[in-house]
């Protein structure tokens, strides 16, 4: 796929570099990672060179069609986004049966009406209602079919919402299966997976709730092992901000959130639920994740601005809010983790509860900054 087949929009997507559009790891060099410098997809050599190191990859025919097929049906297809986007009632009109068959333009139109009426976004199914009236006009189309299709959209039923998630999920699977053989499906369903969560993560920093719904309902139907699908509804179930989202967007009702405070409360449940199955690290490691979230220095994205979790940065922070015990119980807990279990959870049972009796307590460090900088003022 070279950029010669892809739309302005697309091209905007893979240039752009300032988190101010979610961009692909795989889309970064490896090499100098810490600074994402872009890549540069090459379809001639089949390779990818970084523009600031000059490291050049290699790709065989096969493995290069997967990558381009896992990026193509991420930014075509991506979740949250119009696939008639910036585009005319005329030009919709003129994708039918020119670009997309009857099946593949139609179940585009629901998906786009659909989202539009989530966001409520009047505009956008005015114009998808034009062009099906073109449509029908100049096919010369019984005009039945076409009325009751909007009458089921236009209806205060929640189902329709989940045709969102089932077509973005048949057109990429469409994709794959015309790329790669079968044995291999489960292996790009699953780094599509991947990428879906990191989608997730983006929108949810930028307070995009609607996409992250649908990110994790697109989950739910990709091909890969039932208990990776187990592991994201799980984890995203715990996320305050899907709480009754569907019903709450039939009524017209866009809830508000505070997203670190509500991403603050996500990791205590996360550590909560992994308690509770035993899982003493990954407990520890999501009420630490609330811990620095509430001081102002971890983020779920951008990735610069993430902290690794290690040790060494554990005990900083702990030195930071001035509570060796603090430290003390993260480092028992996750010394016992392959060792003694249930001794590891009890640990991490204690590190969890002294965090949210600390969370009230701890400001963040801009916070710290402006009391400073007020006091010396």
């Amino acid at each position: 796929m070279s950029n010669s087949t892809l739309s302005e929009q697309e091209i905007t997507t893979f240039n752009e570099w300032a988190f101010n559009l979610w961009t692909n790891s795989r889309d970064w060099c490896e090499q100098c990672d810490k600074e994402k410098n872009k890549l540069v997809f090459d379809d001639q050599t089949k390779t990818t060179r970084c523009t600031q190191c000059n490291h050049v990859i290699e790709y065989g025919d096969r493995d290069w069609k997967v990558l381009q097929a896992n990026r193509y049906v991420t930014y075509r297809y991506m979740p949250g986004k119009y696939f008639f986007n910036n585009i005319s009632t005329e030009e919709i009109f003129r994708k039918y049966l020119r670009e997309l068959n009857h099946n593949d333009w139609l179940s585009w139109l629901i998906h786009d009406y659909v989202l539009a009426k989530i966001k409520t976004d009047n505009p956008t199914q005015g114009k998808l209602t034009e062009a099906a009236k073109l449509i029908v006009n100049k096919m010369h189309y019984d005009p039945e079919p076409w009325k009751t299709l909007f009458e089921k959209m236009d209806a205060p039923d929640p189902e329709m919402f989940y045709q969102i998630p089932q077509i973005i999920y048949e057109q990429v699977q469409k994709k794959f299966i015309e790329t790669a053989p079968k044995e291999e499906l489960a292996a790009i369903f699953q780094s599509y997976v991947s990428t879906l969560n990191s989608v997730y993560d983006y929108n949810r920093w930028k307070g995009d709730y609607v996409t992250c719904w649908i990110a994790s309902e697109i989950i739910k139907l990709c091909d890969i092992e039932s208990f990776l699908i187990e592991f994201y509804t799980k984890c995203f179930e715990c996320d305050p901000v899907l709480e009754n989202l569907p019903k709450d967007l039939l009524t017209g009702k866009h809830p508000k959130f505070n997203f670190k405070d509500t991403y603050i409360q996500w990791e205590l449940r996360l550590a909560d639920n992994y308690l509770a199955e035993s899982k003493a690290l990954a407990a520890t490691r999501a009420a630490y994740n609330a811990l620095t979230a509430k001081l102002g220095i971890h983020t779920i994205w951008p990735p610069t601005k993430t902290i690794d979790f290690d040790i060494n940065t554990v005990k900083k922070v702990t030195q930071l809010i001035n509570d060796p015990e603090l430290y003390r119980l993260y480092d028992i807990a996750t010394s016992l983790n392959s060792i003694d279990a249930p001794k590891a959870c009890w640990y991490a049972k204690h590190f969890i509860q002294k965090i949210k009796e600390l969370l009230p307590k701890v400001t963040s460090i801009e916070q710290e900054v402006e009391k400073s900088t007020a006091y010396i003022t």
